[in-house]
């Protein structure tokens, strides 16, 4: 590992959550729409509607305990220096969009799951176990969490858009090589 690249076991959590992320993003507009369910049934069939909201939850579960073991390794592998180094104004960007990041990528599944919670339906992670209800039946309360929870995908959407331009710019504008420091 050279002094300006990520930790392999940190590289390997931030793409596979940005993988997950960027795969939930349509399937949370398609497959968690109540709406939609007779044209993914009548499209995927029978059944089709259920077994792809289960796994929205899954991943999201999944996505939950990625970010935890990913705040974990800041402190067994801390960040690499920056070589070259960045301006004040793009270190500011950087921490305060990573901060962001991360900080919505744990209330995401944390609305999700407690939305559901309050609901009171099934929690399953990938047909091996059912998470606890974190919260009493309420479905008001359910509705307000689910709102929060689609709120916050937003949220998200801007935020990946923005690291992604901001990694773009470093890789073809500045020519600085930042991106190697996740690429390996």
């Amino acid at each position: 590992m050279t002094t300006n690249t990520y930790s392999r076991t940190r590289r390997f959590l931030h793409w596979s959550i940005a993988i997950l992320v960027i795969a939930m993003i349509p399937a949370g507009s398609i497959f968690t729409d109540f709406d939609n369910r007779a044209a993914i049934e009548a499209t995927f069939g029978e059944g089709s509607f259920g077994f792809f909201y289960d796994m929205h939850k899954s991943v999201g579960f999944l996505v939950l305990f990625l970010m935890v073991a990913r705040i974990a390794m800041i402190f067994i592998h801390p960040k690499p220096d920056y070589d070259p180094e960045l301006t004040k104004p793009e270190k500011a960007g950087s921490g305060a969009v990573h901060g962001l990041l991360y900080l919505v990528l744990i209330a995401m599944p944390i609305l999700g799951w407690a939305g559901v919670s309050a609901f009171d339906a099934p929690l399953p992670v990938f047909g091996l176990f059912d998470m606890p209800a974190i919260l009493e039946k309420d479905r008001e309360l359910s509705r307000t969490l689910l709102d929060w929870h689609e709120i916050v995908g937003k949220v998200i959407i801007g935020l990946v858009v923005v690291h992604i331009a901001a990694a773009l710019f470093h890789q073809f504008v500045k020519k600085d090589g930042l991106i190697r420091r996740m690429l390996g």
